[in-house]
């Protein structure tokens, strides 16, 4: 949500879109006056920073973090520490120029494009390195897909675009019936919808993959995870906020709707990464398998000998 709401708000500033004063454009500190109205467009790499930690505290031994990050050339931790890292450093010096009053910053520089364009590369790296990250973990079918970067991508890109549009609507910077908001709410139920459409095809690729990725999709759509994925994904990820959004735009003024149509999607991105992760079932080795098939053998040529069938089953399976 962090890099998908920095991209937006990036592309917002690049495009020069109007916007209206915000509810609180400056506060005072120590004798400074601080510009607080890009706030509501820049904030993605704090939330970033405050979530970057938890790839540290999720490997298990703390101390092997500093060895992971040592080897970008054959471990993705490492490369994503870097992207994450880049990510971070630049968006926060973005976010500081906007609000800092200092003019020695030069802040309507043309130079400072030159930052911009790399900490908006990097944000693409940053909502796709999960599943990056996951799909590197080939021992586990229903992760190991090329879709999977490009559905945390989109997913990235939505709940960032809606949380653009609560954070311009909770400071004034958009009104509810202005153009911009059309076009935001616009692009967002696009994605939603492009979203959707590769959660399908992710789905159904990973059930004709292998029998691990055909049980993971079972458990996630059938199993004990189908009120994660059809009460959390399906419905508050996809169609209560999109019809949402559109009874909202029959009543002008009424923000409370885009509001709940924004924190329920923002909740369906999160379930979405629950039941990818949780679904996850791991391969099994290939001797796992042989014992497997072998027993399966042993079972159906005892079940035939005592029914008193035949069996053509060789007697040393």
């Amino acid at each position: 949500m962090g890099a998908g709401s920095f991209i937006i708000g990036t592309l917002i500033g690049w495009f020069n879109v109007k916007l209206g004063p915000p509810s609180l454009s400056s506060i005072d500190l120590f004798g400074h006056t601080l510009n607080l109205s890009s706030v509501s467009l820049l904030w993605g790499p704090v939330m970033v920073a405050i979530g970057a930690p938890f790839l540290i505290l999720d490997l298990g031994i703390k101390w092997r973090f500093i060895y992971a990050c040592l080897n970008p050339r054959t471990s993705w931790v490492a490369r994503g520490f870097i992207i994450l890292s880049i990510f971070i450093i630049l968006g926060l010096v973005l976010l500081a120029k906007s609000v800092l009053p200092f003019e020695w910053l030069h802040p309507g520089s043309v130079l400072w494009r030159i930052p911009e364009i790399i900490a908006f590369i990097f944000a693409f790296g940053t909502a796709i390195y999960t599943g990056i990250l996951l799909k590197a973990t080939k021992s586990i079918p229903l992760w190991n897909t090329s879709l999977l970067p490009l559905l945390f991508l989109v997913s990235g890109l939505s709940t960032g675009s809606m949380a653009i549009i609560l954070s311009t609507l909770g400071t004034g910077l958009i009104s509810h019936d202005t153009g911009a908001l059309k076009v935001l709410t616009g692009g967002e139920q696009v994605l939603v919808v492009i979203e959707g459409i590769l959660l399908y095809l992710f789905l159904f690729r990973r059930y004709r993959a292998a029998e691990q990725g055909k049980d993971s999709v079972r458990l996630l759509v059938f199993g004990e995870m189908k009120m994660i994925f059809w009460g959390g994904v399906v419905l508050l990820g996809f169609i209560f906020p999109v019809i949402l959004e559109n009874i909202a735009s029959f009543f002008p003024g009424n923000v409370l709707l885009i509001c709940v149509a924004g924190i329920l999607l923002l909740w369906g991105g999160f379930f979405l990464r629950l039941g990818i992760l949780r679904a996850g079932i791991r391969d099994q080795i290939p001797m796992h398998r042989l014992m497997e098939i072998q027993y399966n053998a042993m079972a159906e040529r005892t079940k035939r000998l005592g029914a008193g069938k035949p069996t053509n089953l060789p007697l040393g399976s």
